[in-house]
């Protein structure tokens, strides 16, 4: 569909059909992995959109794990149930996809320190507001589960350019809301760090619990992995001096190709 987006739905749902257009076209080789997607504007010019629907579109895609962020060159394509062909053999291990038969995301086997994440390339960043998961909501202690958060993920990429790792951190607005935690540029220091600098408050990691689990919808697209697949999830929840929790970060791993260290610490998070 080009022309006025308008025309088909209502202004609430016009993201939404630029963003399965874009999908289908990605889906159907007219943007290949790795070809620059369109950009803002030129999404607003195709679609009659407005900047901010546009940019909800590419934001869509990558918290999808269908479009990964370059910087100021823009966004590309990117296949999460397919990233490449699986080789017969190799020192990589093939992950099963969410769809194609023999097609594999191919990872290099991660050694995680049990507090630690992945030595790994950051490629996809997206900041938004939303409800938490239940267990998130619980672990935050909201009184109105529906309330939304500040959640942002980011996506690790090992060497071959294949998604080994995904963090979601859900942070409470009135700590992270006018603050960069909320901003959609990268965070450099360890979360507990920047949520200690940022909401200028004592805080503490009060719990991490580590579990296994089949991965969400959203989970297995960005990791390209099957919804029956096993996923290592670490759970940290963060408290203020007066012991209410501000931050839940989820961290989620491919669980076929990592390994947890219990042996090794990696400091700080």
């Amino acid at each position: 569909m080009t022309g006025p987006a308008k025309e088909a739905a209502g202004s609430g749902k016009l993201y939404e059909i630029v963003r399965d257009e874009l999908i289908d076209e990605i889906k159907a080789g007219v943007y290949p992995p790795g070809a620059l997607l369109p950009s803002m504007r030129e999404i607003t010019v195709r679609w009659t959109v407005s900047t901010t629907t546009a940019r909800k579109v590419l934001s869509e895609l990558v918290a999808a794990g269908w479009a990964r962020s370059q910087g100021t060159k823009g966004y590309v394509a990117v296949i999460p149930s397919a990233k490449r062909d699986a080789p017969a053999s190799g020192d990589g291990v093939a992950a099963s996809s969410g769809s194609g038969a023999g097609l594999a995301a191919i990872r290099s086997p991660q050694l995680v320190a049990v507090d630690g994440s992945v030595d790994a390339v950051t490629t996809a960043l997206d900041v938004r507001q939303e409800a938490a998961p239940a267990e998130v909501a619980l672990s935050l202690r909201l009184t109105d589960p529906r309330a939304p958060v500040i959640v942002r993920r980011r996506l690790a990429v090992d060497g071959n350019g294949s998604p080994v790792q995904l963090r979601v951190s859900y942070t409470i607005r009135e700590a992270a809301e006018g603050t960069p935690l909320a901003a959609s540029d990268a965070v450099d220091e360890p979360w507990l760090d920047a949520l200690t600098q940022h909401t200028q408050k004592r805080l503490t990691l009060a719990e991490s619990l580590i579990s296994a689990r089949h991965p969400n919808d959203t989970e297995a697209a960005m990791l390209a992995l099957a919804p029956t697949a096993c996923v290592l999830v670490r759970a940290d929840v963060v408290h203020d001096e007066t012991g209410q929790p501000i931050d839940c970060t989820m961290t989620i791993w491919p669980g076929d190709t990592t390994r947890l260290n219990a042996l090794s610490s990696a400091g700080t998070k």
